[in-house]
């Protein structure tokens, strides 16, 4: 809906809002109209920003897990975990947000955790262990996974400021921390330790603690969702 304002000789200038017209001195008005975008278009389109976004995160630190695999110890657990990270982020989070009061509890929790997992691998020789007698790679040096815990655990801490901020992309490493961090470190300690016939093999004991944290963590980050609120449309103004 357009209206018009005629110009008078005590002022040269008028301006309307949006949806009506401006004057410029003694020249003809200039309408202006204002279309508005759907909420759903909008969303959508921040969805897949976010999306691809997201999948040049995922491809990019794919080959950089691929660059440092002692053989294919990387290639078959950090990189299918990445796979699956992406898959479970675009299925939930990149659609809506998590609850940060429901999720980032137990995340932390997980999180600490992780330090205790950390400090038993490390005392006992993981880094050597791990690749050789599982994928009968050459061993991984100390300072190498020392970086690539440390390093891991920056992003992880990340990945808990993106669901109490509510930044989209950076939750795909929230869901790495889940799949690989959490239910990789359950699931895999047990398979470690069949595969070398070593029942006390590195991090046995404090992976124990992940089948308890990782389904609560993987099921809260797929179920627990803020509120969606419905957006207002936003005026676009397009000249007539």
């Amino acid at each position: 809906m357009t209206s018009a304002l005629t110009p008078t000789r005590a002022s040269g200038h008028h301006l309307a809002g949006l949806g009506g017209t401006v004057v410029v001195g003694e020249h003809a008005p200039i309408e202006l109209n204002t279309v508005t975008t759907p909420p759903h278009e909008e969303h959508a389109m921040t969805r897949h920003r976010s999306t691809v976004a997201a999948g040049v995160l995922a491809a990019a630190l794919i080959v950089l897990f691929a660059y440092l695999s002692p053989g294919l110890a990387l290639w078959l657990t950090f990189i299918p975990a990445m796979v699956i990270a992406y898959a479970c982020h675009l299925a939930t989070t990149n659609r809506r947000l998590p609850d940060p009061s429901r999720v980032l509890p137990v995340y932390l929790v997980g999180l600490a955790w992780q330090f205790l997992h950390f400090g038993e691998e490390f005392m006992n020789g993981f880094n050597r262990r791990w690749p050789t007698e599982v994928f009968g790679a050459q061993a991984m040096t100390l300072d190498l996974f020392v970086w690539i815990n440390m390093v891991s655990y920056a992003a992880f801490a990340m990945g808990a400021l993106a669901i109490h901020r509510g930044w989209r992309v950076p939750l795909l490493i929230a869901w790495f921390f889940a799949i690989m961090g959490a239910m990789g470190n359950a699931i895999g300690h047990p398979v470690y330790d069949l595969v070398t016939g070593d029942l006390a093999f590195p991090g046995i004991v404090t992976s124990l603690g992940y089948w308890i944290i990782g389904p609560i963590l993987v099921h809260r980050l797929w179920t627990a969702a803020l509120p969606q609120m419905p957006a207002a449309p936003r005026p676009v103004p397009v000249s007539a």
